[in-house]
């Protein structure tokens, strides 16, 4: 789920926009687009899978957040118009159980310009995302619109492996990981062996929540990069962090990717999935918000205690 807030005023508008509000062009997908009055509060993208299940998940999180209506679209080629055209149909009714549903509405494709049709009336009106004023405000902003959910995957694929360092300073370690995240730079192999070898350890992981308020964006970026050239428990540690910062920031696309790689790793190299990051899957599933997921920030003081690190924020970064 990804939280945009965004004011909207045609179907054309709305559907122009999906790309912007998920920070990605779906494919094959189902999305539907949460509103309170004109305010696109929410937008959450399902593949066209179990729709029906998917459908009275969804019904759920709709009325956890006290959505007045929602329009529900489909990406799906031409060949699978007519298949798309009933899913969609069968999900909004169902959603119309707890909610409004406003529009249902088909298109081929969200790549470029495309003609859209009104499930309802059957009317087709043009679509461009390109040219839409929510994708320009998004980039101009600095946030990236990928292409698809692959790129997005492409920033937690492996790496040439960095094997964990024999030892390491826990306190050392998440100090010289908060200096990088705040000048915005990349962690050197030195570093990212340095912390696989302390990642592992719950107090050390669970203080690298603090990483954030040394900037928010950079921290995401660290974090990737250090899942990318880690394996095994570390690589499932810092996928795990990585998909909770992208749901800090209200990325839900990239947050659900982060988790799908850290799952497919633990599966891969036979480890048991986490508590934590099943705790950030059900929270990610049942469509927190931001501001509620930011509770997992960690206080200087906890951090000092169990770590010994010395963590105090930086004020003047988000």
């Amino acid at each position: 789920m990804t939280q945009p807030r965004i004011t909207l005023t045609s179907a054309a508008q709305v559907i122009a926009a999906i790309p912007a509000a998920l920070r990605h062009v779906p494919t094959e997908s189902i999305v539907v687009l949460a509103f309170t009055g004109k305010i696109l509060t929410f937008a959450a993208r399902f593949d066209r899978v179990d729709v029906v299940t998917q459908a009275h998940k969804m019904n759920d999180v709709l009325r956890r957040h006290g959505v007045e209506s929602v329009v529900v679209v489909t990406i799906a080629d031409r060949p699978g118009k007519k298949a798309a055209a009933v899913e969609n149909l069968v999900i909004a009714g169902i959603l119309a159980t707890a909610v409004e549903v406003i529009g249902t509405y088909w298109v081929p494709t969200l790549a470029g310009p495309a003609t859209a049709q009104d499930l309802d009336t059957l009317a087709t009106f043009d679509v461009d995302p390109i040219a839409s004023e929510v994708a320009a405000s998004t980039v101009e902003a600095g946030t990236a619109i990928e292409g698809s959910r692959t790129a997005i995957g492409n920033r937690y694929a492996h790496a040439e492996e960095v094997r964990p360092a024999e030892h390491a300073d826990a306190a050392q370690v998440l100090e010289d990981l908060a200096a990088v995240v705040y000048a915005d730079e990349l962690p050197d192999s030195g570093l990212i062996a340095r912390t696989a070898a302390v990642i592992t350890a719950l107090p050390v992981r669970d203080a690298m929540f603090r990483l954030p308020l040394y900037g928010s964006t950079s921290a995401h970026t660290v974090m990737a990069t250090i899942a990318r050239h880690t394996r095994a428990e570390a690589r499932i540690q810092a996928l795990s962090i990585a998909g909770w910062l992208c749901h800090r920031a209200g990325d839900g696309a990239a947050a659900n990717i982060a988790y799908d790689a850290a799952e497919d790793e633990a599966t891969s190299v036979g480890i048991a999935t986490p508590s934590m990051l099943r705790l950030l899957r059900q929270a990610q599933d049942a469509a927190m918000n931001p501001a509620e997921i930011r509770t997992l920030d960690v206080d200087a003081e906890t951090v000092r205690a169990t770590t010994g690190a010395h963590l105090p924020g930086a004020p003047d970064r988000d």
